[in-house]
């Protein structure tokens, strides 16, 4: 095998690897959705337990491409690729870490006195985990016009947002024994924004390493 078909080897191998991790990601989301739709606290449990398998991909991952670095000496386009792969493996983990959180106030969540802005809620991670999803697809195809596409749909998140904070804070006002689990949704609200964010982050990383140059997408 010559040294360039090791290199290639090696690349796909850390492509399929940011795949697996992505996969767990989405997977972690959706289940987070089914537990806060079924109220399906077991289920929600269940997502906070497997983060620690999200975190042990994105360690590998990372050990993957310095290894890589190291012994291949990569050329410019390789590198950014490269190096895209460990951006897009941090912002998924923290997109893991949004799972965990969310599941962990699944409770709040499913509060029937917020009965108004659930189905938002609901639409807005919803939104978010096909942004996921997409974002991924880009990355995998290497894909720089999907991967701004993906990135222009943040303004519906940030839209909904906006829609969600001004609600709960109507809500509040109006029962302030709501404050609590209130204040427990509007990090929920946050966590969910924060989604669409971490792929607009990775969809950047994207485009760098097609354009070599950094570009702020949706800002």
């Amino acid at each position: 095998m010559d040294a360039r078909q090791e290199l290639d080897n090696r690349l796909a191998a850390m492509t399929r690897n940011v795949l697996r991790m992505g996969v767990l990601v989405e997977e972690a989301l959706r289940k987070t959705l089914t537990a806060l739709e079924t109220e399906d606290f077991a289920l929600a449990a269940e997502v906070v337990r497997d983060d620690r398998r999200i975190d042990g991909m994105q360690a590998t991952i990372e050990d993957q491409c310095a290894t890589i670095i190291a012994e291949e000496h990569p050329d410019g386009e390789t590198l950014r690729r490269i190096l895209t792969a460990i951006k897009v493996a941090s912002e998924l983990e923290r997109m893991g870490d949004h799972a965990r959180h969310l599941s962990k106030r699944a409770r709040s969540i499913t509060d029937a006195a917020f009965f108004e802005v659930l189905p938002l809620i609901q639409q807005m991670a919803e939104r978010g985990v096909a942004m996921v999803h997409d974002g991924l697809t880009a990355f995998i195809e290497d894909d720089e016009d999907a991967a701004c596409g993906v990135a222009a749909r943040d303004d519906e998140i940030d839209r909904l947002h906006a829609l969600i904070y001004r609600k709960l804070l109507a809500t509040m006002h109006e029962n302030p024994a709501l404050l609590e689990k209130g204040t427990e949704l509007i990090l929920v609200n946050r966590f969910l924004e924060r989604l669409g964010d971490h792929v607009t982050n990775m969809c950047e990383s994207i485009v760098f390493s097609r354009r070599a140059e950094h570009v702020e997408l949706n800002k």
